[in-house]
């Protein structure tokens, strides 16, 4: 509990304060529109109180005072205690004083008033009719129901019963309430609201402590962590954003991986040509008739590594989408232009370059048009660099639904199929007839310019032979 964070507890409060409050908004809810505002026992004791006297009333009147003295010894003794009957031209007497060893009734010394808690009420009036229901009072009017009834005999007996002890009676057996609620409820609904926003902030918090812990894992390294395994079974947001912090996570260890392949790549291809200058120094240094030779070799390594920087650049380039730009281009001209310079080159080894794509088609792209063109022109002297004399290299820029295909085949030896997965990674060399004039980055840059543009590139070996090289980007459409 001492790693929980500020959420949690704001969580966990805030859901058990607005319970709490929920109670007491429906507890002044039923108060205020309920049918009932009394509590439940003190409605009880009127009613016993309305029945007794009613019943002792009736009794008295019709066969006199010893049936009632029998009527009342089969009351229960709590009952007894707090009725009393007091004659009008006698003292106050009571038919419960020596009863079952109880203590005294409840006894008046005006035998013709009756005192209230909330103030005192005239005396029922002395009437002999025994249906006279004015002892029925509401319970809000008095604290003492009394009721004068003539017995046979003629003489007038006034009859009370002390709702007020009775009704004192019912509270010292009832439970202590706690903001309005009877104290067992009121605990119970503290702890199960305790318990439920407790579990309702660690279900809340806990995916976000261990998302804490996972980005805290990223930051020193580790991109092996992956969290959707841990809430796949949870099927709300906090699994969706899981799943994509996974993929970011995947994409990380991804490009780390290339950066670091590349880096090791890029450092034992530069290493050659450095050996070869340091070795062509050191030979100038022991033969100064050789001077011009070791110049030569050094020219040539320098030129090699010039256009071998050159060709990562171009790669780090097309690795960065934000440079892509606002321009609008026509891939028709473009892929023409990139043609015409490979007819040029094409003339010494005698292949021949064919163009097919129809002039009247709208074939504009948005992206940077001299990342295109360099991502076009690799395909095509690639396809150039393994045919023969005779052989011809067909280049087709078609239209499909929304995306331009841009297809270059050859009919070349092909590639291994063990290696057509691999031939768009940074420095993978094949063997073909002029093998060891390139770098392996030119299909590398191919990739990521594709990617740049939103489309994908594809490699296949054609059944006639030779490769068949596929670049689709977006179509353009205003």
């Amino acid at each position: 509990m001492a790693n929980r964070g500020r959420l949690f507890w704001k969580i966990l409060f805030g859901f058990w304060v607005i319970f709490l409050l929920i109670t007491q908004g429906l507890w002044v809810v039923f108060s205020l529109y309920g049918p009932h505002r009394e509590p439940p026992e003190d409605n009880i004791a009127w009613r016993i109180a309305n029945v007794q006297i009613a019943s002792a009333g009736s009794v008295l009147a019709t066969f006199g005072l010893p049936a009632l003295e029998t009527l009342q010894a089969a009351w229960p003794a709590d009952e007894r205690l707090y009725f009393s009957i007091t004659p009008l031209s006698v003292g106050v007497s009571s038919l419960a004083t020596e009863t079952d060893g109880l203590p005294q009734p409840f006894k008046f010394d005006d035998p013709t008033r009756a005192p209230s808690v909330k103030g005192d009420a005239p005396a029922p009036p002395e009437s002999g009719d025994d249906d006279d229901d004015d002892f029925l009072r509401s319970p809000a009017s008095r604290d003492v129901l009394s009721h004068t009834v003539t017995a046979p005999d003629g003489r007038q007996y006034v009859l009370r019963y002390d709702v007020e002890g009775l009704r004192h009676g019912y509270h010292e057996g009832r439970r202590s309430n706690i903001l309005h609620m009877p104290a067992p409820l009121f605990w119970m609904g503290l702890l199960g609201g305790l318990l439920f926003s407790l579990l309702l902030a660690w279900n809340l918090t806990r995916p976000m402590l261990q998302m804490r812990r996972a980005f805290a894992r990223v930051s020193r390294g580790d991109l092996s962590v992956r969290l959707f395994p841990m809430m796949r079974r949870r099927h709300d947001e906090i699994t969706d954003v899981a799943k994509a912090f996974d993929a970011m996570a995947e994409r990380l260890q991804v490009l780390v991986s290339d950066r670091e392949a590349l880096l090791h790549d890029v450092s034992h291809e530069l290493r050659s040509p450095l050996a070869r200058l340091q070795l062509a120094i050191g030979l100038a240094h022991q033969n100064p008739k050789n001077v011009y030779i070791s110049l030569d070799r050094i020219e040539h390594e320098a030129g090699r590594l010039d256009r071998m920087i050159g060709e990562l650049l171009a790669l780090s380039r097309a690795e960065q989408q934000g440079l892509l730009g606002e321009d609008y281009f026509d891939l028709l001209g473009l892929v023409e232009a990139v043609v015409n310079d490979a007819r040029y080159e094409a003339q010494v080894p005698g292949v021949h370059i064919e163009l097919i794509a129809q002039p009247q088609e709208d074939y504009t792209v948005r992206g940077n048009a001299e990342m295109m063109r360099r991502g076009v022109e690799n395909i095509v002297r690639n396809a150039l660099r393994f045919s023969t004399q005779g052989q011809s290299v067909y280049v087709t820029l078609s239209r499909v639904d929304t995306m331009l295909d841009i297809t270059v085949a050859d009919q070349g030896p092909g590639v291994d199929e063990t290696k057509l997965s691999s031939i768009f990674d940074p420095f993978v060399r094949v063997t073909g007839p002029l093998n060891g004039k390139g770098y392996g980055l030119g299909l590398a840059i191919t990739r990521k310019v594709a990617l740049a543009h939103g489309g994908q590139v594809m490699a296949q070996n054609s059944p006639d032979g030779g490769l068949v090289i596929c670049i689709r980007i977006p179509h353009w459409n205003e």
